[in-house]
This record gives structure tokens, C-alpha cells and sequence, in this order.
């Protein structure tokens, strides 16, 4: 009797599941067909065909972009019905709908009939890409190149440099990729502002969209040259946005744009910004850190030298304190920190001891007001040597240590106070000087002869 009572719960336990909501969902309602159809820079549409028992009531599309952790939620447009055609269309055409070409989406729906049914799709991802034009590709784990004109070796070379900048980046800074990127190649300025957002400005010759994790850049096989250094600018920050993102604070602008420019030429400043820099140090014209620290001038002129003197900076800061260092202070920028609080702890100088030591190292005087005007000695092996001592010292072997040279107090420099944070990139593109047309630098030129 009691194996017959066990018996009987079982069938009733079986028929219990039969009817719980989540099983009956996946009996009530059913997936006849899903599908995305894209024409670039018009309409992202995603489209599905559904029935159930009972009428559908509600149909909604999920997306986010591959790498953010934003999910939208759309109402798609149909008729309720037991068979329901949904479609939901994302206008590209509206500069506050546009995504780049290389735009990855998760996407799922959401499907929900009269009875309360409840359906999710499995997430699937689609690749948004510029169908207007047969892509060639170079590809490996942390970079995809597309082009559509000039040949395997123009293609290789922009490939090439690309790697060797992530390169560059990981040894000199000390920062790398934490997920692949795309950098897409257009033939022509035209073509270029036909693939950017109706917003762009008619100057632009390429831009960084830190969000996406793509570059796009017009070069022409003519320009290869050219081509080179400004791809590296703007892939440099892809990886720069990666490395420091944080909800609190971007970097200071010189330290953004300097990396980049560095990263175009170790060495030396290109031949864009050098001469304007030159001549401003010689003129002893120079901007002061903290003004860097904000967006740069709309002034083209000045704007030059805003980069080529960040550019200079940057390369001041890995040649006298080292790569790992650069690396330290950049890892202290990706935890939000104040621009002093973060040079003094990685460096032991604020943005002013920063820009004097940088000052001095090229026969420059000091900046008025700050630390009586002396100027701020740069880190040396026997600094280096006698600070690791003091820092362990062994008991009982002397006085108490005093602070090292160039690790000033904030009381003893009198700073002005800190200009507001810079607002964090838009994820529409972060243009700058570097990917302007290469005809600007000819206005450049002509500026200088009445400097």
C-alpha cells in the first residue's frame, strides 16, 4: 500500500512540472524565424516570427554592445496575435543612434503571450559592418585591420605598425590590451565622413571610439606615411581608454594625447609638432601642465603645441623616471585619482614639480610662484639608491631620514587650485589634432611664420 501511495505522488508530481509556467512557456510559445538586416549608416533592423496557443501581447528587443554592460530595451512595432511579424529598426541616420562600423551586438528578445507565457531567445551577436564596400582583413588575438584600396602590402604595413605600437605601449608604458580591437581604413576623406556621424566636423581625418573599440582613419595608399602615425595615435587610445576607464575621472589631457603622440614616434616629435615646439621653447612660450590638463585650445596654432608639448612630457617622464613608473602612474589614474595625488605618489612631484623638472631639462627657468621659484631636481641612480636605503633603513643607524629631493610637499609648493575633470570621452569618437586631414599641417606651417 505505501509503494502504491508513492506511486500515485509521483505521477501527480510529474504532472505538476508539466504545468509549471516556465515548461508551458517553452510549449506555448515558439520561434519561427529571427533575423537582422543592415543597410550602414541608414537602419540597423532586427525582425522575428513568432506564435503561440494563446495571443502574443508583448515583443521586446535587448541589445548592448559587446564589452558594455548597458542593456537597452525596446518595444518592438507588431499586430497581438497568436502569429505576430515584430520588427524593431535602430535610425542611424539620427546622430544619437550611431555606432561605428566593427559595432558588435548581443541581442535577444523577449516574448510574452496572453496566458503570461514568457519567452527569452538565446542571446545572439551580430557584426555591424560598412556593406558598401568588400572589405580586405589582417587578423590576429588583439587586432583586426580592414582596407578596401591599395594592395597586400599597403594593408601589411598599416598591420605591422599597429602591432609594434601595441608593442611599444606595453614596454615603454605599461599598459596592453584587455580586448581586441578594429581599425577600419577608408580610401578618401569622403568616404570617411560618408562612414562617420552626420555630427562629424568636415576637418576630421579619424577617430578613436573608446566605447567601441574602433579606430577609423581615411588614408589613401598616397599616404601611407602619413597613414601610419596617425592610425597609431588613434589606436593608441583604444588601449589608453582601456587600461584606466573608471567611473570617476578621465586622465589629465596632456598624459592622454602625450602617450599617443609618443607612441607615433619614440625618438623624437614628428615633423608635425616639432617645429612649433621648438620655437616655443626657445621663445620660452611654453603652456603650463595644469592648463594641459583641460581640453586643449581651439586655436589650431596652439593646439599644435598643446600635442607636441605633451608629446615632449610624456617622453620626459619614461626617459627620467622609467617605464614602470609611467606604468604605476597610469595604474593610479585608473582608480580615480586626482592628477597631484597621483603624480606625487607614482613620481614624488605634483603637475608643478612635473613641468619644472621637464622645464629645467630644457634650460628653462622655473614657473613663477611655485616652491620659491627653485627648480625641482629628477630622480638620479644615487637618488634612486639612497631613497631604497631610507626607505630600510637598518635599526638604530642614525636620525630619522628626511624626505628626498624632488618629493615635495604640497605645503611647500603653494599650487593653484586644480581644474575641473575633463568630461570622460563621448562614445561617438574622441577626435583630435592627430587625425586631422594631413592638409592641415600646411596651415600649421603658414601660422608659424608669424609666431
Amino acid at each position: 500500500m505505501k509503494r502504491m501511495y508513492q506511486t500515485i505522488s509521483l505521477a501527480f508530481l510529474i504532472l505538476g512540472l508539466a504545468v509549471v509556467p516556465g515548461v508551458a512557456a517553452q510549449e506555448a510559445i515558439q520561434v519561427v524565424d529571427e533575423g537582422v538586416e543592415a543597410n550602414f549608416r541608414e537602419h540597423l533592423t532586427f525582425t522575428l516570427n513568432a506564435s503561440s496557443a494563446v495571443k502574443i501581447v508583448e515583443a521586446d528587443l535587448l541589445y548592448q554592445v559587446v564589452g558594455q554592460l548597458a542593456t537597452s530595451r525596446n518595444e518592438a512595432e507588431f499586430t497581438p496575435g497568436a502569429s505576430i511579424e515584430a520588427e524593431f529598426k535602430i535610425d542611424q541616420t539620427k546622430p544619437e543612434n550611431y555606432m561605428p562600423p566593427g559595432t558588435e551586438l548581443n541581442y535577444w528578445w523577449k516574448i510574452v503571450d496572453a496566458a503570461g507565457n514568457e519567452l527569452r531567445t538565446e542571446k545572439q551577436t551580430y557584426l555591424y559592418l560598412d556593406n558598401r564596400y568588400e572589405w580586405q582583413t589582417l587578423q590576429n588575438d588583439r587586432l583586426t585591420l580592414y582596407w578596401y584600396e591599395g594592395n597586400d602590402s599597403f594593408g601589411q604595413a598599416l598591420f605591422d605598425r599597429a602591432n609594434v605600437a601595441l608593442d611599444t605601449l606595453a614596454s615603454d608604458v605599461g599598459i596592453s590590451l584587455e580586448d581586441p580591437i578594429k581599425v577600419f581604413i577608408y580610401a578618401s576623406h569622403e568616404d570617411l565622413l560618408r562612414a562617420l556621424s552626420s555630427s562629424a566636423q568636415e576637418w576630421t581625418g579619424g577617430q578613436a571610439f573608446t566605447t567601441f573599440g574602433v579606430v577609423v582613419i581615411g588614408v589613401h595608399p598616397s599616404q601611407l606615411d602619413w597613414g601610419l602615425r596617425a592610425t597609431t595615435h588613434e589606436m593608441s587610445h583604444l588601449v589608453i581608454h582601456q587600461a584606466t576607464n573608471n567611473p570617476y575621472r578621465g586622465l589629465p589631457r596632456w598624459l592622454d594625447e602625450g602617450i599617443a603622440v609618443y607612441n607615433e614616434d619614440t625618438e623624437q616629435l614628428v615633423d608635425d609638432f616639432a617645429p612649433i615646439f621648438d620655437e616655443a621653447v626657445k621663445r620660452n612660450e611654453l603652456m603650463t601642465l595644469r592648463t594641459l590638463s583641460s581640453p586643449f585650445p581651439g586655436d589650431p596654432l596652439l593646439a599644435n603645441l598643446a600635442y607636441g608639448q605633451s608629446g615632449a612630457v610624456v617622453k620626459f617622464i619614461i626617459d627620467t623616471y622609467g617605464p614602470e613608473k609611467m606604468g604605476d602612474l597610469l595604474s593610479i589614474f585608473a582608480e580615480g585619482s586626482l592628477d597631484d595625488e597621483a603624480l606625487e605618489t607614482a613620481l614624488g612631484v605634483n603637475t608643478d614639480g612635473l613641468d619644472n623638472a621637464f622645464r629645467a631639462s630644457l634650460g628653462l627657468p622655473p614657473l613663477p610662484g611655485t616652491a620659491n621659484d627653485a627648480p625641482v631636481e629628477v630622480p638620479t641612480e644615487e637618488a634612486e639608491s639612497a631613497s631604497a636605503e631610507m626607505a630600510n633603513p637598518v635599526e638604530n643607524s642614525g636620525p630619522t631620514p628626511q624626505p628626498e629631493a624632488g618629493q615635495s610637499s604640497a605645503a611647500e609648493l603653494p599650487a593653484e587650485p586644480a581644474p575641473p575633470a575633463e568630461p570622460k570621452s563621448s562614445p561617438f569618437g574622441l577626435p583630435c589634432l592627430a587625425g586631422l586631414l594631413p592638409l592641415a599641417i600646411f596651415g600649421v606651417a603658414a601660422a608659424m611664420r608669424k609666431f
